[in-house]
């Protein structure tokens, strides 16, 4: 798997073949991205694709196991040069908001200008609910259908489970905490923690008192709990960007039989 440089010398090719007089064919594609399906588009074999994103690519936020394609990033904008290849590839996109898995067909088509529109970013031009109480209607549909996905244990393959460390544990009165998971997805986290009640008296307990600002959500399985007994408490939070060193990814040796 190949981790692609980012830059901007793509630029300045694509001036030069301007200076040089060399007649270049523009075609445009407009891409409305809803959900994590993968992407499928059609760039060009011979010429210079042009992918326009909603939110700045990340660094090293391009994945690809093309042997062929040269892909660079400058912030919002990804330049594919094909160097020739017909062969499909897929590539791996990560931005600051969302994730995306494009589906790339070379074929003999004029230079293409894939314009991504994302109904799920704020400025991804995908039309956003302009209206207020609309759009809070969907923001806690989705909130409670990840508690519901949480609780269920059918959260999206998507969502990245994480063990948290036991010194990251906060401090909640008398109650101990034997778990914590992190289960990061697209845009939101949902926080899980098991709690034992440790003292000798029944613990009431409410939303409010987990509540520290950041969090967009708060459920709990039960709201007293008796000497003894256990609860779980589900939390919902934006999720954070990943740091550079939980991104990378594991490649496959591709001619193994070399390392016996």
């Amino acid at each position: 798997m190949t981790r692609l440089k980012q830059g901007v010398r793509w630029g300045v090719a694509t001036i030069i073949l301007a200076l040089q007089g060399m007649p270049v064919a523009w075609a445009k594609q407009e891409v409305l991205v809803v959900d994590d399906t993968p992407i499928a588009v059609q760039i060009s074999s011979s010429q210079l694709t042009m992918i326009k994103l909603p939110s700045p690519v990340v660094q090293n936020g391009l994945i690809t196991v093309s042997p062929t394609l040269e892909i660079r990033a400058n912030g919002k904008t990804i330049a594919i040069d094909p160097k020739g290849s017909v062969v499909p590839a897929d590539l791996a996109v990560m931005t600051d908001h969302q994730s995306y898995m494009f589906q790339l067909t070379p074929g003999p088509i004029p230079a293409e200008v894939i314009v991504v529109q994302d109904s799920r970013v704020p400025t991804g031009g995908g039309k956003p609910e302009s209206d207020p109480l609309k759009r809070l209607e969907g923001y806690v549909d989705t909130n409670v259908e990840l508690l519901k996905q949480a609780v269920q244990g059918t959260l999206p393959k998507s969502c990245v489970a994480r063990d948290i460390p036991k010194k990251s544990f906060p401090k909640w009165l008398e109650l101990e905490i034997w778990e914590g998971v992190d289960y990061r997805c697209q845009v939101y986290t949902v926080t899980r923690y098991h709690v034992f009640n440790k003292s000798e008296k029944t613990q009431s307990i409410r939303q409010t008192e987990f509540f520290t600002g950041n969090e967009l959500s708060i459920a709990l399985n039960r709201h007293v709990i008796k000497p003894t007994e256990d609860a779980v408490i589900y939390i919902v939070t934006y999720s954070k960007p990943v740091a550079p060193d939980q991104r990378k990814v594991t490649s496959p040796d591709p001619e193994p039989w070399r390392s016996n």
